[in-house]
């Protein structure tokens, strides 16, 4: 699968169509923003993610590693720039290229990432997260799919937020 993907992704680079490259990611790069950053600034942050991404492309930026990692890598560094109050339009270095890589050793799968991090959650937050951030529920439906209220599944979300901010070492 992620092969297929790590193709589609390289076609897209070829033809330039950033629209397509960057469709894939937008909901995680959202979520994982969200997660990481609060007092509402967290749609701030995944904002420089995408403008950070749209001017690498648009400078003809090619990478020595999928795609998919340039993402993930992305998103780490604007959020840690973000607590470290450091400026959003840095530029990715010319030599980008993780340490180790071979294809297969190093990949990396947002949602496998996000299922680790809702493992440390209790049962209630991670079932609600993974119907949320993996199976892509509006908070409505998890209710209806949990018999439980949207109030409830409100708080959950919130409380599980905060904890994955610590987690993830976002504060």
């Amino acid at each position: 699968m992620l092969d297929v993907r790590d193709a589609e992704d390289a076609l897209n680079v070829q033809t330039g169509d950033f629209a397509a490259l960057l469709a894939p990611y937008l909901e995680i790069i959202h979520q994982r923003c969200l997660i990481a950053v609060r007092d509402g600034q967290g749609e701030d942050v995944a904002q420089n993610v995408y403008l950070r991404l749209l001017r690498e492309h648009q400078a003809g930026r090619r990478y020595r590693v999928p795609y998919r990692v340039v993402v993930h890598k992305v998103v780490e560094w604007t959020i840690k720039a973000h607590f470290q109050g450091l400026p959003a339009d840095v530029p990715l270095p010319d030599d980008f290229e993780l340490a180790g890589y071979e294809g297969g050793v190093g990949e990396v799968d947002d949602e496998d990432e996000l299922a680790q991090w809702f493992a440390n959650l209790p049962a209630g937050e991670r079932r609600v997260c993974e119907l949320r951030y993996l199976h892509g529920l509006e908070p409505d439906e998890i209710a209806g799919e949990l018999g439980m209220t949207r109030n409830a599944v409100d708080q959950r979300l919130f409380h599980a937020r905060k904890r994955l901010r610590e987690i993830i070492g976002g504060g």
